[in-house]
């Protein structure tokens, strides 16, 4: 199950340098996880300083519900 980060990040970077897959992308206002690709290995949950890194519920990821920070990413 992939990660999401939520409004609270406040764009320090720490979480793309730990991103092996490299599924961090920078928005205007935070940073997101693209979903498809995150390979779920948490470590950029290690170092977010803000918590802002949380699991995509299982709902969403199933079923074909859209990932919501896909929609915010859409909307800026």
């Amino acid at each position: 199950m992939p990660y999401y980060i939520n409004s609270f990040c406040n764009k320090c970077g720490a979480c793309i340098l730990e991103c092996p897959t490299g599924s961090i992308i920078e928005g205007k206002q935070q940073y997101y996880i693209d979903a498809d690709t995150c390979a779920d290995h948490a470590l950029c949950t290690n170092v977010c300083s803000v918590n802002a890194i949380s699991k995509i519920a299982e709902k969403q990821d199933q079923g074909g519900t859209k990932n919501p920070q896909k929609e915010d990413e859409e909307e800026e």
